[in-house]
């Protein structure tokens, strides 16, 4: 996919000034495009690391020193046992999570003019107050190198329908004259929408499904009497997006398990839909399924018969996306 280059001028003061920066900090992942355009994605973990803990950073970790504070932020967060995005809350962490985006190689401060982040509801007052904080100037470092950032404004942008107007520009609707739809499916939960043809959202048709987190749940407690513990689920979800299905280096295969899981969990999704979108199935056009964990859903495509369809670079399609609302 073409991307949109962001960067306008350096000042004769020497600050960078970006138009925008688009940012997913997800509840598994965090996603955003660095200064190259190339993506960046790294687990959505944050450690708060005490001052004799040590820490360096790595091709998907960030030491983060903000407020007083130093914090780890990726996989070396996780490895640490710091907490996932998905047991937090995104918005309580944004403040941590965007600040590797906002970072510059070279330590150039930097002014944003628009911050891009999705939220499942641009109309929840607390979590936009939330996201409204990052409106400031904030004096942090990134892998030791210090950084100034200015954001003039956060836009926050509803989930899926960033991803419903980059499907559209690329003439991904079969039936683009009907209603279509988008099931992003993240770490946490799955919300499912529909828009008109016109791209308007339709507030009543919103669906939240059961996400990653409750199918690592479910195979959690059918491996709970193989290993005789209760599993990390960040180590079960790894396993499936890896596709190795081994939790951890127990060698134990949970593949089995998560077949059977996978069926009923596909299962309890349609039955929601059916449920939740059963004035719209008639005339119904597609529905595009996002997110990391979109590849799983591939029985129900095979089911639909591309009714339910898998976007083309799922993990990353709703942060091209966030480019459309520039």
């Amino acid at each position: 996919m073409t991307l949109i280059n962001t960067y306008g001028h350096t000042s004769p003061q020497g600050i960078q000034t970006r138009a925008f920066i688009a940012v997913d900090p997800g509840n598994r992942f965090i996603k955003w495009f660095d200064e190259q355009n190339q993506p960046r994605i790294i687990p959505s973990y944050v450690k708060n690391l005490e001052n004799w803990e040590d820490a360096s950073p790595d091709a998907h970790s960030y030491i983060v020193e903000f407020d007083g504070k130093r914090y780890a932020v990726g996989k070396l967060a996780q490895d640490l046992g710091g907490k996932p995005a998905f047991e937090i809350g995104k918005a309580e962490l944004a403040s941590i999570l965007v600040l590797p985006a906002l970072a510059t190689a070279d330590g150039v401060p930097q002014r944003v003019e628009k911050l891009l982040i999705p939220t499942p509801d641009t109309r929840n007052s607390e979590v936009i107050a939330l996201l409204k904080r990052l409106e400031t100037t904030r004096d942090f470092s990134i892998n030791g190198i210090n950084q100034i950032c200015t954001v003039r404004t956060v836009k926050a942008c509803n989930e899926g329908q960033s991803a419903f107007k980059l499907a559209t520009s690329r003439n991904l609707w079969t039936f683009a004259d009907k209603t279509n739809g988008v099931i992003d499916f993240g770490g946490g939960t799955a919300i499912a929408r529909l828009f008109t043809s016109s791209g308007v959202l339709i507030r009543l048709a919103d669906t939240l499904l059961p996400g990653t987190n409750a199918l690592a749940q479910k195979v959690g407690a059918a491996m709970l009497p193989v290993l005789g513990y209760s599993p990390d689920l960040g180590t079960i979800m790894d396993a499936i997006a890896n596709g190795s299905f081994v939790y951890g280096t127990t060698n134990t295969n949970f593949l089995p398990m998560f077949q059977t899981v996978q069926i009923a969990w596909i299962a309890d999704i349609r039955n929601k839909l059916k449920i939740a979108w059963g004035n719209y199935l008639p005339n119904l056009g597609e529905v595009l399924m996002i997110g990391g964990t979109a590849p799983l859903m591939e029985p129900l495509e095979i089911a639909t018969k591309s009714r339910f369809k898998i976007a083309p670079h799922p993990q990353l399609f709703s942060l091209y996306g966030l480019y459309m609302e520039a």
